[in-house]
């Protein structure tokens, strides 16, 4: 099992949107709060974290976990969308603290 620890400088991008996300709080009606970035984007549900992967906040904080994720071949933990180029490349980066995987694919693969 992999102790998760995010780096504190990374930059997800929404998987819908490709905009950039802002680190909150969630959970307060379920009682358990999590950390993790949420899509800036009015009316998206789309967040991240290291240990979760993209997932969709709903119904007040219930989460919907994505199928798309992408996973590190290093350590194993969910990694996120770092940035989309022109051409529908994605680069898909590790967040773990010490592990500095990134990989590119095409947006339509």
């Amino acid at each position: 099992m992999t102790l998760v620890t995010t780096r504190p400088s990374i930059k997800p991008l929404c998987t819908r949107h490709h905009a950039s996300m802002i680190l909150a709080e969630f959970g307060e009606q379920t009682g358990v709060t999590i950390q993790a970035y949420k899509c800036g984007q009015a009316d998206c549900t789309r967040a991240y974290n290291s240990s979760q992967g993209y997932f969709d906040l709903v119904d007040g904080g219930t989460m919907l976990l994505q199928m798309e994720q992408q996973d590190c071949p290093d350590c194993g933990l969910p990694m996120y969308l770092r940035a989309l180029q022109a051409d529908g490349t994605e680069t898909w980066r590790c967040a773990q603290v010490g592990c500095k995987h990134s990989s590119q694919s095409s947006a339509s693969a």
